[in-house]
């Protein structure tokens, strides 16, 4: 997805991208170098810091003023963005394929947490697959999903490719995983502002060069209402049941089932669902973490960050500007905190919020359904059958032989008691007759935190830092990955 026109980041055709994928793997420093090195490195081609000048915002044409300061500094070489190889290298390090999930858990463990057995370069609770990268750059705005075929137990190993471009699926998975949702950068800067409040910014103060050409601003995009599957296994395994903090304290729907050997401890609502929204967000900073070591390795600058508002770059003010154009649900007026009553739905078949009533899942039988399917249905990991993924005929099963995947499945604690099935739904309707909706408390698509990656002008740092802020490994960038091109200065010098 990266150009490669004038002033961007090239690629030279197939055979140097394999050498360069191969020398991204097997050359450069280890992991601790790395980190003994990695500093936020904010300053880029074409930035601007302490300037005390008035520009136009490149994308959106909004004037955008900055004081002057000590570190005045105006860059004056042009954008230059990430060539195909860098933005693949630095997706893959996010979230790529890597192999097939161990699973090492045991049966009366919570072991049918499981969700997926394609494993990824960032963990996730119950291996669940909730987690996507959302790339903007020069070409426009993409999801980036590589998707779950694999069939090794280490990805791209020497056993599995031949020896000579045996890391070529990083691009295979940049191309085909990489969905284009915008053709254009999004109508987004420092200067977005509400009309009234013009003080008050929405992408944050500290963003001044936020959205600029030439960078690549990875933003994991989380659905965080999908692990809430494991609300079955909270009536399961943690006879654990939600009662309802804002109506006295009574069962959340769920009476029935409160008993010895069911349903034991209760929580509120805003416990459980305060639970699942934390543990789906670490898996962003592991992506995020990820994707600055990889940043590291290849000597470009990066600059991670929280400081600015999603749900506008969503789209959920369209008055203001479209923003990536996602599907928001209109506000939810029944529901007890502010906080649950936005709901961003997301783009039909790339990128969708799990959440009832949606489009996708209009009644709470529909939701918990699915979710059984997805463990239970043909072909997945709980099937009974001959199609269930971890056979070896399918060869997604980690385990030396069907045997294991025979004993396994059959095995009485491999999935819930059905009861908890129906638990599930009662309580997901007794939020949606209650409240208008499930979740309660917040709205499932999260995309809080980012990184932006860039190439960096050296000028500033050595103009204003003492020496030890650039190391060798970003001076000789163009060299070791640009065959010695770089950026062009403005002025021409």
């Amino acid at each position: 997805m990266a150009v490669t026109e004038q002033g961007t980041g090239t690629d030279t055709g197939s055979g140097n991208q394999s050498e360069q994928l191969r020398k991204a793997f097997e050359e450069g420093p280890s992991a601790f170098e790395l980190l003994r090195g990695m500093r936020t490195r904010r300053v880029g081609l074409g930035y601007r810091i302490d300037s005390g000048t008035t520009e136009k915002h490149p994308v959106t044409g909004r004037e955008m003023t900055q004081m002057e300061g000590p570190m005045k500094f105006v860059s004056e070489k042009s954008p230059y963005s990430l060539s195909e190889v860098e933005e693949a290298l630095l997706a893959w390090a996010a979230c790529g394929l890597n192999g097939i999930a161990a699973w090492d858990i045991s049966l009366d463990g919570g072991f049918h947490e499981l969700n997926e057995i394609a494993g990824r370069t960032a963990s996730a609770p119950g291996n669940s697959w909730a987690h996507d990268l959302l790339i903007i750059n020069d070409d426009g705005a993409f999801i980036y999903n590589p998707g779950k075929n694999v069939t090794n137990t280490i990805e791209m190993a020497v056993n599995g490719h031949a020896e000579a471009g045996r890391y070529d699926k990083v691009i295979e998975w940049y191309r085909s995983g990489c969905t284009q949702i915008l053709d254009e950068r999004p109508d987004i800067d420092y200067m977005t502002r509400i009309p009234g409040a013009h003080n008050a910014t929405l992408m944050g103060p500290y963003q001044y060069n936020i959205n600029r050409p030439g960078t690549t601003w990875m933003i994991p995009i989380t659905d965080a209402g999908k692990l809430n599957d494991a609300i079955i296994n909270f009536h399961d395994a943690w006879h654990m049941y939600m009662i309802d903090e804002w109506n006295g304290g009574r069962p959340a729907g769920v009476e029935q089932w409160i008993g010895e050997g069911k349903l034991e401890l209760p929580i509120p609502i805003a416990a459980e669902e305060q639970l699942i929204f934390q543990v789906e967000m670490y898996p962003a900073g592991i992506m995020v973490q990820n994707i600055k070591m990889g940043a590291e390795a290849l000597g470009l600058g990066h600059w991670n960050f929280c400081g600015f508002n999603p749900d506008i770059l969503f789209g959920a003010l369209p008055d203001l500007t479209r923003g990536l154009g996602f599907e928001i649900a209109p506000p939810n007026p029944k529901a007890p905190i502010s906080t649950g009553q936005l709901k961003v739905y997301g783009i039909e078949g790339v990128k969708t919020a799990t959440f009832c009533p949606s489009p996708q899942y209009p009644t709470a039988e529909s939701l918990v359904e699915a979710w059984w399917e997805s463990k239970y249905g043909e072909g997945r990991w709980g099937d009974r059958g001959p199609k269930n993924l971890l056979r070896e005929a399918q060869g997604m099963g980690p385990w030396k032989n069907d045997s294991y995947v025979d004993k396994i499945v059959n095995h009485e604690r491999a999935r819930p008691a059905d009861w908890c099935k129906d638990a599930t739904v009662a309580y997901i309707q007794y939020c949606i007759d209650n409240f208008g909706q499930w979740p309660v408390t917040y709205n499932p698509m999260q995309a809080h935190f980012g990184v932006i990656i860039h190439h960096l002008d050296t000028d500033y740092y050595d103009e204003h830092y003492r020496p030890g802020y650039i190391l060798d490994r970003h001076r000789n960038h163009y060299n070791n990955w640009h065959g010695g091109r770089g950026p062009e200065s403005l002025n021409g010098h």
